[in-house]
């Protein structure tokens, strides 16, 4: 059965550009937004403790990494001096 009625086309209408579900939500973003609401005094001192988190996870993360070495090597019967 063959039919010769055109395809049927549906009508899309296409987003706005200036939309606002198309609005990209960055981290930046959502830092300038919630940094907008604190005093320049709040925000050095969260930076401030910010910093100090991820410099004490690092460090913990070296220093696990060492004593792992470590421990690896000793039980495998390595011994450095």
């Amino acid at each position: 059965m063959s039919s010769s009625a055109p395809n049927s086309t549906r009508s899309i209408s296409p987003v706005p550009r200036d939309s606002p579900s198309k609005i990209p939500v960055t981290p930046a973003v959502l830092r300038s937004i919630f940094a907008s609401s604190r005093t320049p005094l709040e925000e050095r001192s969260i930076s401030r403790v910010a910093f100090f988190r991820f410099a004490g996870f690092l460090l913990s993360c070296l220093g696990i990494s060492l004593a792992a070495a470590r421990w690896r090597g000793i039980k495998l019967g390595i011994i450095r001096r």
